[in-house]
């Protein structure tokens, strides 16, 4: 009877350890290590206790105080016992196995706490403490594109990505940013889902200067819209505890932008406004690919301007020494930098104002500058007086003929700039094969809209029409080849450089070229084993990118960029050496002084006249950048030689109501 009960107690007290152990692994590890230093405690004191009462009044134990000595000894090292007499031999023993267990278990739960961290660690969960970082919610191929040029502009940044994609993939994908020369940028990668509060409080979101919301690339567009939107007001939610900084959303279509803006209206989704820049990729890349249709290398200047290469926008305060004087005065006194225009206290944007205009600089305005840098200007002494060649005048614009091959969501606005840039006349073509009947009724309905130029739809096949070169393409004026923008195809590019090729084959049989040709792709790293030619100009997301990471660093810069890549208002053209300069030597100073002369603002020469190494080259291949074409030479010194080579032109600010194509 009694061994039954022994037994049975026996397994009762078994199963109320293991239990208690169980509950004690349930614990978080800092707890499991707090637990088990007291039982380590209360162990040492016990063995003290027993080594008084078993062995009272022996010399090894004068008082309690070299028992405790004599038990925390033989916890921590099991040699120490080898030299006890043969008497305490046994209670050595007990102190020195049991001191080995707790010393195991302590060990295993600070490994448990270890591996804990460096899971938190690996898997991106740790929090952020950060003030004043950019964060990007959200993770598409853009997103390396903006830290390169976050790396490149050379200012103290730090980048946290938050996305559900896997950490070690983005960080990977962002490390040729890390590459940079000189680069000053921190990147820090977070796993969670944007539209959760607790993620973005994770990632320190109300203390960010601004905030990237980009829309993961496998998304549908209507669903990238619901994402962003949700994303938004998430953000929304979190920014209520005091958000000072700014929103900048990627939309993937110009139709988002009025859903999207109600996230950050006052009084719809909450009380206060949520200050917010709605970046439309089709709408800037459509504005680009217009431009780069009227003249050969529009697309490499406007590229160079959104890049930090070196030469960028920036606002600036007016110094009081300034106040009074008229803009013009200030532009032929700026050196090192070039004054483009100046920003009101009431936020209006003046940019290349017209020459000789009355109205005085005023304290609270702010200069725009296209610059090396924030402050890398000075005053100095003013231009010459300027003296226009007897031949300066530019032709009127001819009409011109305009292809377009392909379809996608960036034609109606592609379609639209092209109807309020090219002069009347003009003959717009669109060749959508498969496609017609989307494009069709668009071109139609667009057709009774506009009379100045004329608008049509092929619905024949593109590609064995260019192949045979018997389409009028291979003779118009510019041609334009847009990509396919489907998300999930991983080789959407190869359509557009396949109809590249179709088309260069056909000049080649006909015997007649396009004066330009502008292909559209996702990634410019697709057309790098095509060989560039003149006139022809690969264009893709990456401006968009670009453009991101202006407004990022600097919100004002947005409205200047808004402008220049407006179909009306102010543009950048190229004119010939001759229309500012006559034959022989001259110097970039009389090109400011006769540009402005002209209403004009002059910003330097392309094509570069400069020569760059194959280091270079290699290093932008390195920072994940391929630049196929020739590079603009912007903000020049003001004794550089004005190249007199046949190509030369120079790169202008000037009214798009006074510029010919």
């Amino acid at each position: 009877m009694q061994a039954s009960l022994l037994r049975r107690a026996g397994r009762a007290g078994r199963a109320w350890l293991i239990y208690r152990l169980d509950q004690l692994l349930t614990y978080p590890p800092l707890v499991q290590v707090a637990v088990l230093l007291l039982l380590t405690a209360i162990l040492i004191s016990a063995f003290a206790v027993l080594a008084l009462a078993v062995h009272p009044g022996d010399a090894q134990f004068p008082g309690a105080s070299e028992a405790l000595w004599w038990s925390v000894t033989h916890f921590l090292d099991g040699g120490t016992m080898a030299g006890d007499p043969i008497r305490l031999r046994v209670l050595a023993l007990g102190a020195t196995g049991t001191g080995i267990l707790a010393l195991s278990l302590l060990t295993a739960a600070l490994a448990s706490k270890m591996g804990e961290r460096i899971t938190d660690m690996r898997s991106g969960l740790n929090p952020v403490v950060e003030r004043g970082h950019v964060l990007c919610l959200g993770y598409a191929p853009n997103v390396a594109l903006v830290a390169r040029e976050l790396a490149r502009s050379g200012q103290r940044c730090t980048l946290v990505v938050l996305a559900p994609e896997d950490k070690d993939r983005i960080d990977a994908a962002l490390r040729p940013a890390r590459q940079v020369p000189g680069h000053r940028l921190r990147t820090v990668v977070r796993t969670g889902d944007p539209r959760n509060e607790q993620a973005l409080l994770r990632v320190a979101a109300p203390s960010a200067r601004a905030v990237i919301v980009t829309p993961p690339a496998t998304l549908s567009d209507d669903d990238s819209v619901q994402w962003t939107l949700s994303t938004l007001l998430a953000m929304r939610r979190v920014a209520e505890t005091g958000f000072e900084g700014r929103v900048i959303v990627e939309a993937r279509h110009t139709e988002a932008r009025e859903l999207l803006s109600l996230a950050g209206e006052p009084g719809v989704a909450g009380e206060g406004q949520l200050a917010m820049d709605i970046i439309a990729a089709d709408e800037v890349v459509a504005s680009i690919l217009a431009a780069s249709t009227r003249q050969d290398g529009i697309y490499f200047v406007l590229r160079h301007l959104l890049a930090f290469d070196g030469c960028e926008f920036y606002i600036e305060p007016l110094p009081d020494s300034l106040v009074g004087q008229s803009f013009d005065e200030v532009h032929a006194r700026v050196h090192d930098a070039i004054l483009v225009g100046v920003r009101t206290e009431a936020g209006e944007m003046i940019l290349c104002p017209a020459p000789a205009s009355p109205r005085k600089l005023a304290r609270g305005d702010r200069l725009i500058l296209l610059a090396s840098g924030f402050g890398r200007w000075r005053l100095g002494s003013e231009l010459p007086s300027s003296q226009l060649p007897a031949h300066s005048a530019v032709p009127d614009p001819t009409p011109q003929h305009v292809s377009i091959v392909g379809f996608n969501s960036t034609l109606p606005h592609l379609l639209r700039e092209l109807s309020a840039i090219l002069p009347t006349g003009s003959r717009v073509q669109v060749v959508a094969g498969e496609n017609s009947p989307r494009a069709l009724p668009m071109v139609e309905d667009l057709s009774q809209k506009e009379s100045a130029i004329q608008l049509s739809c092929d619905t024949r096949p593109a590609a064995p029409l260019m192949h045979r070169g018997q389409h009028e393409m291979c003779r118009a004026d510019a041609v334009v080849i847009l990509g396919n923008e489907d998300p999930h195809d991983e080789n959407g590019d190869a359509s557009a450089l396949a109809m590249l090729l179709r088309l260069r084959h056909g000049q080649k049989v006909s015997g007649h070229r396009a004066r330009r040709v502008v292909t559209e792709v996702r990634d410019p790293r697709s057309a790098l084993h095509i060989a560039p030619r003149r006139g022809d100009c690969v264009v893709s997301s990456g401006v968009v990118a670009m453009l991101l990471a202006q407004v990022v660093l600097d919100p004002d810069v947005a409205p200047v960029y808004r402008e220049l890549l407006s179909p009306r208002g102010v543009a950048v053209r190229l004119r010939p050496r001759r229309v500012y300069v006559s034959a022989g030597s001259a110097t970039f100073d009389q090109v400011l002084a006769n540009a402005r002369a002209r209403g004009e603002i002059a910003l330097g020469f392309y094509p570069d006249p400069r020569s760059h190494g194959q280091a270079q080259a290699r290093q932008r291949l390195e920072e994940g950048d391929v630049e196929l074409g020739e590079d603009a030479w912007l903000n020049p010194p003001w004794d550089t030689r004005v190249p007199d080579t046949e190509d030369a032109q120079v790169v202008v600010l000037a009214h798009e109501r006074d510029t010919p194509s």
